[in-house]
């Protein structure tokens, strides 16, 4: 019996994380196409700090993506006069990303913009839920995180 409602637990979990990140994907698209980016790039955009520079081999570490990848889509970013990159003056092998102006206008927008639509979300939420729902967010995140490296091994789960 145990083991029966462990099952149904997790399938019941899976099924509203499947919801909750396709609900939230359909938004954020509708959010970034109306600023003219890709889904991609717009996280690619608020990845980047507001001021500064970051290497590319840490942008591609903090989103996850290899190297190749994030280069083809820092090009595209680049190309749409989005965000910059050069050498990085100490180390000529490491490459430097920064915003643009108009790059930090979107990623502004877009901060803006996402933080409204949370506002709304929470709007629709009972106020003495908010907390355990947080909290219920963070376990998760933080369990999956634990156990993400099952998924991409050979062996079957």
């Amino acid at each position: 019996m145990q083991v029966e409602l462990r099952n149904s637990f997790a399938l019941h979990l899976q099924r509203q994380l499947y919801q909750l990140m396709r609900n939230y994907e359909l938004c954020s698209q509708a959010c970034l196409a109306r600023h003219g980016v890709t889904t991609s790039q717009g996280y690619t955009l608020l990845a980047l700090p507001g001021k500064g520079t970051v290497s590319m081999n840490k942008l591609s570490e903090a989103m996850g993506l290899a190297s190749s990848t994030m280069t083809r889509m820092v090009d595209q970013l680049v190309h749409n006069k989005l965000v910059w990159r050069e050498p990085d003056e100490e180390d000529r092998r490491v490459v430097q990303v920064g915003l643009t102006s108009q790059g930090r206008q979107v990623q502004e927008a877009l901060e803006q913009e996402l933080q409204e639509f949370f506002k709304q979300v929470l709007g629709e939420m009972p106020r003495e839920e908010r907390p355990a729902v947080l909290h219920a967010l963070e376990t998760i995140t933080h369990s999956i995180a634990k156990v993400r490296n099952l998924c991409c091994s050979e062996q079957p789960l």
